[in-house]
């Protein structure tokens, strides 16, 4: 199983910030590689079942995101999701405030497709690319929630 840790301070509201990424309808346009929604029962709380497509080393992967926990509070917030499909897996955000802005952590846990390692054979090389699309991931929802477009 690969894991991947990686945050970026964001100059915008606990709330503000919460809101848009655990919003499922607004995912695709910040999360690097995944697609539009092709089905979504929920709006981003607990139960909240989502059926995608997640571009992987130039192949598309149907998964399915499960919301284990959507919480916010004066101290911060936190969103976690279990993703199902060939990449199986888990990820936690962690919104916490700091400096009138938010501080943004996540934790990815998953496995890797033997479709993937079997066409790229370099189990390195496809984490590295998992780790800079997460970085292009936090890069996008900081751009979106700095400047107001939400």
């Amino acid at each position: 199983m690969a894991h991947i840790k990686k945050s970026i301070y964001i100059n915008a509201p606990v709330e503000k910030v919460y809101a848009m990424a655990r919003d499922p309808n607004r995912w695709a346009t910040f999360y690097a590689g995944l697609s539009e929604p092709e089905e979504i029962n929920g709006h981003g709380e607990v139960g909240t079942v989502v059926k995608h497509y997640y571009l992987m080393a130039g192949m598309r992967f149907p998964v399915t995101s499960r919301v284990l926990v959507d919480s916010i509070g004066p101290n911060g917030g936190q969103w976690k999701g279990k993703i199902e499909g060939p990449l199986d897996g888990e990820q936690t955000w962690d919104y916490v405030p700091k400096n009138d802005g938010t501080e943004v952590s996540i934790n990815i846990s998953y496995t890797l497709p033997g479709a993937v390692l079997g066409r790229i054979a370099n189990r390195l090389l496809v984490e590295r690319m998992q780790e800079r699309a997460i970085e292009q991931t936090l890069e996008n929802l900081k751009i979106l929630c700095e400047e107001g477009t939400i």
